[in-house]
């Protein structure tokens, strides 16, 4: 087969593929950067939090029971600060900037510096970065977890 008619062929099966997967994946438009952050921020939630808080942020997860400490009730951070979502102190509390008696003692390691610890190759503002969107992506997922 010459290389003509090699291209015409592979040309024919790239126009037939695409009629055939029509609507699929393929053509839809690609999601936003907030979509990607929360899509993110859900993955990071099922596999670091929801095995203590829950997978609908009660704090009645698998691991809750094994706590001295009752855990708060993520569904209603909006709505013990009078409708607001408190989103700079759960950053905080994520990054370890402020202390919460039930993640532990401040030697405790948490997730701000798990996440700048996932990048060592990287230069200290960029691991500080990526930490950042991290805290911020599941932030954001939390606020979907709100109590109406």
């Amino acid at each position: 087969m010459n290389r003509l008619t090699m291209l015409i062929v592979v040309l024919a099966l790239i126009l037939s593929a695409t009629l055939v997967l029509g609507d699929t994946e393929i053509q839809k438009a690609p999601i936003t950067w907030q979509q990607a952050a929360l899509s993110d921020g859900e993955v990071l939630y099922a596999e670091l939090c929801a095995v203590c808080h829950g997978v609908a942020g009660k704090g009645d997860g698998p691991a809750a029971p094994a706590l001295k400490v009752q855990l708060s009730d993520l569904s209603m951070l909006a709505a013990d600060n009078d409708g607001v979502f408190p989103a700079e102190r759960v950053e905080k509390i994520i990054t370890g900037d402020l202390r919460v008696t039930a993640h532990g003692t401040a030697d405790m390691p948490v997730w701000g510096r798990m996440f700048e610890s996932l990048r060592p190759d990287h230069k200290p503002v960029q691991r500080w970065a990526f930490a950042r969107s991290r805290v911020y992506n599941l932030t954001e997922y939390l606020k979907t977890l709100q109590a109406e």
